[in-house]
């Protein structure tokens, strides 16, 4: 595994140990719980994942240009963003172009700084009331609407078919909150973004594989982006914490080179693919 994804993978396995699940953080789910002070641009999902709360993070070098400095004793955590960087032939000809991943130490604005004010708390600063089962049911009948998915409600079983191209989820009723409806049936609509003519990729049909584990994160990782979206509790849809994190622990210790870091990218994709929107690029 390369130094970077490693680096990005013990992360992440470090919060598990600590029984923190990444990918449900109210800062994680949100796409703006996490602000570069510089640039008042999100943080992508990767970034949003490696720190520990919501609000506007910066370089040191970025709090000095600002006129602020960093508390005396504070420590900083590492995130990633990609640079372009192309390669040459001998004439100087670009050949190809591929991104390479750099980690930065950056520091919470206001908490771990002084002199420096908080500029976009007006984006990650989240609240509000969820929306409505209707509005929900919007984004998910838009959604089968606009690729040709038929939804089947009912039944005790939650499933994607590939060969039928159909979605298959118990009704609300059926479990005891709603959050866990809505998690369940974002999971599967997640799956049924992997078809060759939506977002293409390799969904793991073997139960146990290395691709299937993937597949299943990515599921997992946007059902709860899609909740987020959508403002409903991602906690409230997480039954048997202690054996879901043991599960994905176990998953992820096996993962192999990229694995973690193509299943965020892969979610990412896939919500956006679903609520129709353009591709967001994270930035310093």
């Amino acid at each position: 595994m390369s130094n970077v994804n490693q680096q990005i993978t013990s992360a992440i396995l470090d919060q598990l140990d600590k029984g923190v699940i990444p990918w449900t953080k109210p800062w994680v789910v949100n796409s703006t719980g996490i602000v570069s002070h510089y640039k008042g641009r999100p943080y992508g999902l990767r970034n949003r994942m490696l720190l520990n709360f919501a609000g506007e993070y910066a370089t040191f070098n970025q709090i000095k240009k600002a006129g602020g400095s960093v508390k005396k004793g504070e420590h900083g955590q590492v995130v990633y963003f990609a640079k372009d960087v192309a390669k040459k032939d001998d004439s100087g000809e670009v050949t190809d172009v591929y991104y390479l991943l750099r980690g930065y130490t950056v520091f919470r604005v206001g908490s771990q700084t002084e002199g420096v004010e908080t500029k976009y708390s007006h984006l990650w600063e989240f609240g509000g009331v969820p929306v409505t089962n209707d509005t929900a049911l919007a984004i998910v009948k838009e959604y089968t609407d606009r690729v040709g998915i038929q939804l089947i409600g009912g039944g005790a079983e939650a499933f994607y078919s590939p060969s039928k191209d159909t979605v298959q989820c118990p009704g609300v009723d059926s479990f005891p909150q709603r959050e866990l409806f809505y998690k369940t049936l974002f999971h599967e609509l997640v799956h049924s973004t992997g078809r060759d003519d939506r977002c293409k990729r390799p969904t793991g049909n073997t139960f146990g594989s290395s691709d299937n584990a993937v597949e299943e994160l990515v599921a997992d990782i946007g059902a709860c982006l899609c909740m987020g979206r959508l403002g409903l509790q991602v906690d409230n849809a997480i039954t048997e914490t202690a054996a879901y994190i043991a599960s994905w622990k176990k998953h992820i210790s096996n993962f192999k080179q990229t694995d973690f870091s193509t299943c965020i990218w892969r979610a990412e994709e896939a919500v956006r693919f679903i609520f129709n929107d353009k591709e967001h690029k994270d930035e310093q």
